[in-house]
């Protein structure tokens, strides 16, 4: 009797997912958003058929799928599905080709604002100690792939998410299908790339975060030792610190924290509020220019820049409150005894100061202050 062929072993069926930049071209495009669970469904079904052997009916799924105007790309490690087509996105062919295979330098150095990045494609630098963690697993090139990919984001100009595409990869990494990225992060990490690079760095932010590696615009520096990166302001001298001589500098630097990145993702407003927020609550006033903080004493809305002025500091001080508070039929006059006591006020940017006087200004000032008494 002639034996029957043993039935070939069943294969576990791959997990496919949508290109990462499919749904915000889909977007930009003003298509029609496609129904991304009925195309899961039937692209599982088609490979979970395929899997079995069962290509005739894996290919009338197929139909189905295409019916849709879906695309589904079978190459090994890198199984996706996707709506937009691939060639009309918006990266020259060559850029493109170059990000999906992983090389986020070129040959040749690339260049910002005049400077030369080099062969990695970004200019930061290592700091901190050793790696650790999940830091620890990852190779410095797959590092500089992605700190390269999230500058490329920035000179595109691309600060904000694409939200809908955003959203899509957040969900499908908390999706079954994840497993099987994760599993495949070596091929499909160049295509994830290519994707942070269209939609801004956040992303890019995102996955180094997630690794424990952490970055610093301010110092062009990254590191992987688990600690994090101050704000970039060094604290200098001001006349506050005889206030508070132990003071928590950390609820401070998270606010500049916060208003350094506000600022690179050039959301002035908030980063203005959050610079007012420093001011009023915890008395401290920055300077950009000299990337620098201090906290200093507040008589109502004023603080003084300038030489110290020694025992006349309560009474100006008592001055300055009372003006902060004071209604626009009252100020002049306040001004004014102010004026007469040397001491200069820029209301429009909240300081004052008293120069220091020459001999004569103390002598006519002194003079002022007997004919005012002997009334």
């Amino acid at each position: 009797h002639a034996q029957s062929e043993p039935a070939a072993a069943a294969r576990e069926p791959i997990a496919y997912y949508r290109d990462p930049d499919d749904a915000y071209f889909e977007k930009l495009a003003k298509l029609p958003p496609v129904d991304e669970a009925a195309v899961d469904a039937l692209v599982a079904e088609r490979s979970r058929l395929r899997a079995a052997f069962e290509y005739d009916a894996a290919d009338a799924v197929k139909a189905q799928i295409l019916a849709l105007g879906v695309t589904v790309v079978d190459v090994r490690g890198q199984e996706a599905w996707y709506v937009t087509p691939r060639h009309s996105r918006t990266l020259e062919a060559a850029e493109a080709a170059e990000v999906e295979e992983g090389r986020a330098a070129s040959a040749s150095p690339r260049r910002k604002g005049g400077r030369d990045l080099g062969p990695r494609g970004h200019d930061f630098e290592r700091a901190g100690g050793g790696a650790k963690g999940k830091a620890g697993q990852v190779s410095l090139g797959e590092v500089d792939r992605r700190l390269a990919a999230r500058l490329a984001a920035k000179l595109r100009g691309r600060y904000s998410d694409a939200d809908a595409e955003l959203e899509a990869l957040e969900s499908r990494r908390e999706s079954p299908r994840a497993a099987h990225s994760e599993q495949a992060v070596g091929p499909t990490l160049p295509r994830r790339l290519f994707a942070a690079s269209l939609h801004g760095g956040a992303w890019c932010e995102q996955a180094l975060e997630a690794l424990g590696i952490r970055v610093c615009d301010a110092t062009k520096r990254w590191r992987a030792d688990g600690e994090a990166f101050g704000s970039g302001y060094e604290r200098t001298v001001g006349d506050g610190d005889e206030d508070v001589p132990a003071l928590d500098t950390a609820p401070i630097e998270q606010l500049l924290l916060a208003r350094a990145r506000a600022k690179q993702a050039r959301d002035f407003g908030k980063a203005d509020a959050l610079r007012g927020e420093l001011r009023a609550a915890h008395s401290v006033i920055v300077d950009d220019q000299r990337r620098a903080w201090r906290r200093v004493r507040l008589f109502g809305d004023y603080y003084r820049v300038g030489p110290r002025v020694g025992k006349a500091e309560p009474k100006i001080g008592k001055l300055l409150t009372t003006l902060s508070q004071a209604a626009s039929g009252e100020r002049a006059a306040l001004l004014e005894e102010l004026g007469a006591m040397g001491v200069q006020v820029d209301e429009g940017r909240g300081t004052w100061r008293r120069p220091r006087r020459t001999p004569e200004e103390l002598a006519a000032a002194a003079a002022l202050r007997g004919e005012a008494e002997s009334k």
